[in-house]
């Protein structure tokens, strides 16, 4: 099976509201850096609560995939981070994942995301020209 599959479920999943099965996806002793540079969240409990707590109010949910990279356990991944937030402003930037992979689930995951630009989005600024072409 190939590890993108693995990362499409997860996506599936958040867009349904489904935090039970993106917690399935991931190895007991993963390590996730939802932004790199920021202290990861460590174990599938603190994975959890910061979801739940990420998740809450976010509609209208259009996180994709545009290309991906596989070798061995690792999976590379760009694409697009698009949603509305619980204040109602939509947030869309470009971001890029590393997925490591152990016994078949995400051992490390780790996402680079501008966050000024979220902080733009949620400021109800518009995306910049320059990064349309991302998105």
């Amino acid at each position: 099976m190939a590890l993108i599959e693995t990362v499409h479920r997860v996506i599936d999943a958040w867009k349904a509201g489904d935090v039970d099965t993106v917690l399935a996806q991931l190895h007991e002793d993963v390590t996730y850096h939802y932004v790199v540079g920021l202290k990861p969240l460590e174990g599938r409990e603190k994975v959890r609560r910061f979801l739940d707590k990420f998740g809450a109010g976010q509609t209208q949910i259009a996180w994709r995939i545009t290309r991906h990279l596989e070798e061995g356990e690792l999976l590379f991944v760009e694409g697009v981070d698009d949603y509305v937030d619980a204040e109602g402003q939509r947030i869309q930037t470009p971001y890029a994942g590393v997925f490591e992979f152990r016994d078949g689930l995400i051992w490390r995951w780790r996402d680079y995301v501008d966050t000024a630009a979220i902080a733009a989005a949620k400021r109800g600024e518009p995306v910049p020209d320059w990064v349309r072409p991302l998105l």
